[in-house]
């Protein structure tokens, strides 16, 4: 130790003696290099969970007028790890479909008082479900039912299942937590414990019925509510009418065919329309269950019609070229079978004025008519059946050459017309007013979707095109919705190998 002092001290005195050049090598300086940084960076998505404890069936034998109380209960927990809180919402339905009724028997209601166990009316059968806040893990977390009592964040709308209610039928929001993260790892967010009841009516009768209920988790809290999915085929008078009471209300449903979701409205003439053009794909399968024919209709077999199964096989989808919007084999389409389909495989941007890209579906009237048009020769006759689904129809266009007002207070096409700017007494008009209040980016959305033939396109951007059910007066034609930018005709007619669009609208 004492030898590297001394060594220390001895550099140092040469230093002091040094000449000026052993001086400058010595304090010659080192060249740093640049920095590099690399940066890694970690992100944790928003992460949110739902499960249940106590889910298996729940099972109870309940003697006709009696009410029980000990059908079953479910505890269930949710946490998201984000401060934007959460909400739960539940419905209650049967056979795993959303929205169905909560009971099988059509004698079951939702009249019966359950929680005071009174008949308000009918003395019908119900269950019921309800909501109470249970004890989180220290620390306790904020558990909000909707509604109940010890809701201190209560808000306008929030129902109350504190107390019995019926199994909701309706997506209904059950329980929140607006805010706070978990910050413990033991942590297991907010729960609440669903408990069921019901009671049976005297006259219910003895069988098995079954109800589930399905809680589903939105983020944040005050996300929208999820959407129930409601079946075209499924809509009634009654239930349309409640689902769309006010004119221009509008609606997600779903055809069953294919599960494709539609827009629908009431429009200005009082009836209930598609908002978007039919889109089902070519060698879809339709029974009578599902699409507008009759069960007993001898289903075509001929000219691009198969049957499978004693199910109709619409015609196969043409094969679109990318790189000119036309068929690589056109030989089966058109010019020679009377059934056909052309899917375009685009539904957004499109069927506006000055966009030439195909949109939705073509079918030739044949298709659009499931073949029962096919040999009508005579003038403002409806075809029996139509691609729509089940419960929905082609628009008729009945014409006559002498202005005829009950013939046109028959005809959907000439209503729907005369609402949107066309006038009355006409069947066609030159007036920009139907393409401004029903064409594209208004309600009914009627598109500029053009036409399809042999393997090309036509007027795509610039004619809206729709076959409605209504024969010409001669085999080869076929009436239609014909409209652009300046005029409208509610009884055009073409050429029934045309692929035009289709829009069906509910009612038989």
């Amino acid at each position: 130790m004492n030898k590297r002092i001394n060594q220390s001290l001895l550099i140092m005195a040469g230093l002091v003696g040094a000449t000026t050049s052993i001086g400058l090598v010595l304090a010659s300086s080192i060249t740093r290099a640049d920095d590099v940084v690399d940066e890694i960076n970690i992100t944790v998505p928003v992460s949110c969970s739902i499960s249940g404890t106590g889910m298996d069936s729940h099972n109870a034998t309940i003697a006709n007028g009696q009410y029980n109380s000990a059908i079953g209960e479910t505890t269930i927990k949710a946490m998201c790890n984000d401060s934007e809180g959460f909400a739960i919402y539940a419905i209650g339905y049967t056979d795993d479909e959303d929205g169905k009724n909560v009971l099988t028997s059509s004698t079951l209601g939702s009249t019966y008082d359950i929680t005071t166990g009174t008949a308000t009316s009918g003395n019908t059968s119900n269950w019921a479900m309800k909501l109470t806040a249970i004890t989180s893990p220290t620390p306790t977390y904020p558990i909000i039912i909707a509604g109940s009592t010890d809701d201190t964040d209560k808000e306008q709308g929030d129902p109350d299942y504190s107390t019995f209610q019926e199994a909701p039928d309706d997506y209904a929001l059950v329980a929140k937590r607006k805010s706070g993260t978990d910050t413990v790892a033991s942590a297991e967010g907010a729960s609440f414990k669903t408990t069921y009841q019901a009671y049976i009516s005297p006259t219910q009768s003895a069988g098995t019925y079954t109800g589930q209920v399905k809680y589903t988790m939105v983020h944040p809290h005050n996300a929208a509510a999820p959407y129930k999915k409601i079946y075209m085929q499924d809509l009634t008078s009654t239930t349309i009418a409640q689902l769309l009471p006010n004119t221009h209300d509008t609606a997600k449903v779903v055809d069953k065919r294919d599960e494709q979701e539609y827009t629908i409205a009431k429009l200005a003439d009082g009836k209930y329309w598609m908002t978007e053009n039919l889109n089902i794909a070519g060698g879809t399968a339709l029974s009578s269950e599902d699409t507008d024919f009759d069960s007993n209709y001898t289903l075509p077999t001929t000219d691009g019609w198969t049957v499978s199964d004693g199910k109709l096989i619409l015609p196969a989808s043409a094969v679109k070229n990318d790189a000119d919007n036309n068929l690589t084999d056109s030989t089966q389409f058109g010019t020679n079978n009377y059934a056909y389909v052309f899917n375009s495989g685009n539904k957004e941007n499109c069927g506006a004025s000055g966009q030439d890209t195909p949109c939705y579906s073509y079918y030739s009237w044949d298709t659009a008519t499931l073949g029962s048009g096919r040999s009508i020769s005579t003038d403002n006759t409806d075809a029996d059946y139509s691609i729509c689904p089940k419960n929905w129809k082609l628009p008729t266009s009945r014409y006559t050459a002498t202005f005829d007002a009950t013939t046109a207070q028959d005809s959907d096409f000439y209503n729907l017309a005369t609402n949107y700017g066309m006038s009355t007494g006409v069947w066609g008009q030159s007036t920009s007013n139907f393409y401004n209040q029903a064409g594209p980016s208004t309600t009914p959305d009627f598109l500029l979707a053009g036409s399809y033939f042999d393997g090309s396109f036509g007027a795509v951007g610039s004619y809206g095109l729709y076959w409605s059910a209504t024969s010409f007066s001669n085999s080869t034609n076929a009436r239609s919705l014909f409209f652009y930018s300046g005029d409208v005709y509610s009884t055009s007619n073409s050429n029934r190998r045309l692929g035009y669009s289709v829009r069906c609208l509910f009612g038989s």
